[in-house]
C-alpha cells in the first residue's frame, strides 16, 4: 500500500465543527463518500470535493486541498412530522390511509430511547441507504431520533440552479434536501399484500439498512419498543424531468416477519451481513441483539427486486445460529463484507462489541441448528461480565471498523480497528487494531494521522502554575468556534489544535517547569470508514482535564479527524464517486474517464459515439451556422466559436439547459429527452444504453 506521505495522494485535512454530540456512533459515510454527522438536535452533511488534475503527471499533493467543500448542509431533526407525510405511500399501493387520530397510544413509548418521545427528539442514530434510492442514483439518509421516529432525507429535484461555482467549475450544491417519508410514532406504512394490517403507534429504537441487493430497492430492518423486528421493502423511482422539490415515487411496505424477535438494550441492535447468491436468489444474515444474546436469522430474496413491485421475501422461522454473551447497553455488531468457503460451507464473519469487549465469530449459511432454547443467564454464565484487568471495563467502544479482507487468501481472523469513548493520557486503550501496521524508520511504527492528532491533544502538558492560571482555566479553545452558524464557521480554519496556548509558552523567569500537568482529555463519539476502506474518519470533542465544563454550543470544541489506513480497496462494487475518493485520498486505483493517464475510451463508449457520428457531422455553429470540427472535449467552427461536447455521444452542446454536469469529472452530457428529439431513429439505443442519471464519460452521478 502507498504511504500517507506519497505525493500521489492528497493530504487529509481535519476540521472543526460547532456541535454538541450527545450520542455515539454518530458519523456515517455514504456509498458516494458523503459524510453525515449527528449531533443533539441536528445533522451535518458534507459533500466531497473532487479536484481535477491539471495535467497528466502533475503532482497532486503539492497544493493545499480540502476533501470536503467549505459549505455544509445543516438541518434540524427536532420537528415531528405530520402523518400525512406517508399518505402517498398508501395511495401508490391502493390501500386506505388509516385514520391516525384514532390510533391508540400515548405521547411516548417505553425503554431508554422512546420513553421520552413527547419531550425529546435528539439524534439517536443515522445511516445511509445503498445507492439507487435517491435522485440521480444517490443514497438517502435515515435519521432515528429520541421521539422513536426514523425520517428519510434526500436531495430532491432542483430547478437546475442547485450547483455553484468552485475553482472555475460547477460543483454540486446542498439544496434542496427534503423529507420523503418516515416510520414510527404516528407515521404508518402500508403492509404487503396478503398480510393483515394492524396499525398501532410504535416507537422505533434501532434500525439498519441492508447492503446492496443488486436490484431496484433495499431492505430496512427496525426494532420497536415492543421488542419486535420489522423488515420494510423500500423502492424509489425518480423522473429526471421532475419539477423542483419533487421527492420521487416511493413504494414502501412492511413485508412478512417473525414476531419472536426480542431486541433489548441497544440503539444499534440490528445489522445486515453480506449477501450470498444462490442461483436467482440471495440470502443474508440479519443479526439482532437481545438480552445477553446475539441471534442470526436468514433472510432470502427469491428472484430479483423488480421496479415498484413487492419482493418475494422469505424469513427463516428460527435463528440459524446464536451466541450467548454478557451484553451491556449499546452493544453492537459489525460484519466483514465477504463470504468465505470453509470446508465446503459458506460462512460470513463478524465481530460483536459488548460494548466494552470484542468477540469475533463466524456464522455458516447452511447451519442445521434449530435455535437456542430459552434459558436464564445463570445457565449460560452471562449474568455478569468477565473480570477485566485492562482498565477498559468502563470505557465503551464507540466505533468499530472491519477492514476489507485480502481476496487472495483467508486470514485466520478478521481485521478491525476500534475506538473507545474516553481518551486520556492515562488510558492507552482508546485505540486498538489488529492491522499489521507498516514500519516507520524513525519510531518503529506509523500510526494513522487521526491517532497522532488525538495523541497530541491528550499528551499536551504545561507547568502546573501556568496551567491553573485563570486565563487558561476559562479558555478551553471555544473561542475558535463561537460567533455564528454560517457554513464557513462549521468547518474551522484547520489551525493546530493547541494554537491558543502559544502565547503561554513564553519563558517566565523563576517558573518551575519540572512540575507539569496534562491539560486536555478527549471523547471519541464515532468512527467510520470510507466506502473502499482506505480512509478512516472519527468525530471527537476536546475537554479540559483541569476544570469542570459545560457541554454547550459555546463551550464544546469538536473536530472531525481523518487518516489513511493501509488496509482497503478490496470491496468489489464501488460507485465512481467512491472510486474517485479512494484514488485521491486512500491510495486506490485511478478512475478511467477522470485520470488523464487512463482516459481512454472503452469499446462500448466508442461504439455508442459511432451511432451519433453522422448527426455530429451535420451540426452547425449556433452563432454563425458554419460547420463544426471536434477537437478532444470541444467542438469549434472556423470563426473560433467553441462548444463543449457530450461525453456520452460526442455531439456538440449548442444551447444552454440541454445538458447535465457530472459531479466527478465535470463533463457535460446531453439530456436523454433532448437526444431523442435530435435523433428519433436512435430512440431504442438511447433508452437502452444511455442513462439519465450517470455520466457517459466516467459513470459519475450528475449534479442535478
Amino acid at each position: 500500500m502507498t504511504s500517507e506521505s506519497n505525493n500521489n495522494i492528497l493530504p487529509l485535512e481535519s476540521f472543526d465543527l460547532t456541535a454538541v454530540p450527545t450520542s455515539t456512533h454518530n458519523i456515517a459515510w455514504s456509498p458516494d463518500a458523503e459524510l453525515a454527522i449527528g449531533c443533539d438536535d441536528c445533522v451535518f452533511v458534507f459533500l466531497p470535493e473532487y479536484s481535477r488534475p491539471r495535467s497528466e503527471g502533475a503532482e497532486r499533493g503539492t497544493t493545499l486541498h480540502r476533501q470536503y467543500n467549505a459549505a455544509a448542509l445543516r438541518f434540524p431533526s427536532v420537528g415531528h412530522r405530520d402523518p400525512e407525510l406517508n399518505r402517498p405511500l398508501f395511495d401508490l399501493v391502493g390501500q386506505d390511509f388509516p385514520e391516525y387520530e384514532h390510533i391508540p397510544g400515548g405521547a411516548g413509548g417505553s425503554g431508554p430511547v422512546a420513553s421520552q418521545g413527547s419531550s425529546m427528539n435528539h439524534v439517536v442514530a443515522l445511516e445511509w441507504s445503498p445507492c439507487g434510492l435517491g435522485r440521480m442514483d444517490r443514497s438517502v439518509l435515515a435519521v432515528l431520533t429520541g421521539a422513536g421516529t426514523i425520517t428519510m432525507y434526500l436531495e430532491a429535484a432542483s430547478d437546475g440552479m442547485n450547483a455553484f461555482k468552485l475553482h472555475g467549475g460547477n460543483t454540486r450544491g446542498l439544496k434542496p434536501w427534503l423529507v420523503a417519508w418516515g416510520v414510527g410514532t404516528g407515521l404508518l406504512l402500508p403492509v404487503a399484500e396478503g398480510h393483515i394490517a394492524q396499525y398501532t403507534r410504535e416507537y422505533i429504537t434501532a434500525f439498519s439498512w441492508s447492503k446492496d441487493t443488486d436490484g431496484h430497492g433495499a431492505l430496512l430492518a427496525y426494532a420497536n419498543d415492543e421488542d419486535d423486528v420489522v423488515i420494510v421493502s423500500v423502492q424509489a423511482k425518480h423522473d429526471s424531468k421532475a419539477a423542483p422539490g419533487d421527492c420521487g415515487l416511493w413504494r414502501v411496505e412492511e413485508v412478512p416477519t417473525d414476531p419472536d424477535y426480542s431486541p433489548s438494550g441497544s440503539s444499534f441492535s440490528l445489522s445486515w451481513g453480506p449477501w450470498l447468491k444462490r442461483g436467482t436468489s440471495k440470502t443474508c444474515m440479519l443479526s439482532y441483539i437481545a438480552k445477553n444474546y446475539v441471534g442470526f436469522r436468514q433472510v432470502t430474496i427469491k428472484g430479483t427486486f423488480k421496479s415498484t413491485k413487492t419482493p418475494n421475501l422469505e424469513i427463516d422461522p428460527v435463528d440459524s445460529n446464536g451466541i450467548c454473551l454478557h451484553l451491556a447497553p449499546d452493544a453492537f455488531m459489525a460484519w466483514e463484507e465477504l463470504i468465505w468457503t470453509v470446508n465446503g460451507s459458506k460462512v460470513c464473519r463478524g465481530i460483536v462489541a459488548t460494548p466494552t469487549r470484542v468477540q469475533a465469530l463466524q456464522v455458516a449459511f447452511d447451519s442445521t441448528q434449530s435455535g437456542i432454547s430459552e434459558h436464564t443467564t445463570d445457565e449460560c454464565g452471562t449474568t455478569y461480565p468477565e473480570i477485566d484487568n485492562g482498565g477498559s471495563a468502563l470505557n465503551p467502544i464507540t466505533g468499530l471498523v472491519v477492514h476489507p479482507p485480502s481476496l487472495s487468501h483467508a486470514a485466520p481472523t478478521l481485521l478491525y480497528s476500534l475506538v473507545r469513548l474516553s481518551a486520556t493520557h492515562e488510558n492507552d486503550g482508546w485505540y486498538q487494531t489488529n492491522l499489521p501496521l507498516p514500519p516507520n524508520p524513525e519510531d518503529g511504527v506509523m500510526l494513522p494521522q487521526w491517532v497522532n492528532e488525538i495523541d497530541q491533544i491528550i499528551e499536551h502538558r504545561l507547568p502546573r502554575r501556568m496551567a491553573y492560571r485563570p486565563s487558561l482555566s476559562s479558555d478551553d479553545g471555544s473561542a475558535d468556534l463561537e460567533g455564528g452558524s454560517d457554513n464557513e464557521d462549521m468547518m474551522g480554519g484547520g489551525s493546530d489544535v493547541d494554537s491558543h496556548y502559544d502565547s503561554e509558552q513564553s519563558v517566565i523567569a523563576g517558573l518551575d517547569t519540572s512540575d507539569q500537568v496534562h491539560i486536555n482529555r478527549a471523547r471519541i463519539w464515532g468512527m467510520a470508514a470510507s466506502p473502499g476502506g482506505g480512509v478512516i474518519a472519527v468525530f471527537i470533542s476536546r475537554h479540559s482535564a483541569l476544570i469542570p465544563e459545560r457541554d454547550t454550543y459555546g463551550g464544546a470544541t469538536c473536530r472531525v479527524l481523518f487518516g489513511k489506513h493501509g488496509q482497503g480497496m478490496a470491496v468489489k462494487k464501488l460507485s465512481t464517486e467512491a472510486k474517485m475518493w479512494e484514488w485521491m485520498y486512500g491510495g486506490g486505483h485511478s478512475v478511467p474517464g477522470v485520470d488523464l493517464s487512463t482516459a481512454h475510451e472503452s469499446g462500448k463508449r466508442s461504439a455508442l459515439k459511432d451511432h451519433f457520428a453522422l448527426i455530429a457531422r451535420r451540426q452547425a455553429c449556433a452563432f454563425c451556422d458554419l460547420p463544426l470540427s471536434t477537437e478532444g472535449k470541444f467542438a469549434k467552427c472556423s470563426s473560433g466559436h467553441f462548444f463543449a461536447t457530450c461525453a456520452t455521444t460526442g455531439l456538440p452542446i449548442l444551447a444552454p439547459g440541454v445538458s447535465r454536469t457530472c459531479n466527478v469529472c465535470a463533463s457535460q452530457c446531453l439530456k436523454r429527452e433532448d437526444l431523442i428529439s435530435m435523433a428519433p431513429q436512435l430512440k431504442e439505443i438511447i433508452l437502452d444504453e444511455i442513462s439519465s442519471e450517470l455520466c457517459g464519460g466516467c459513470g459519475g452521478k450528475f449534479i442535478n
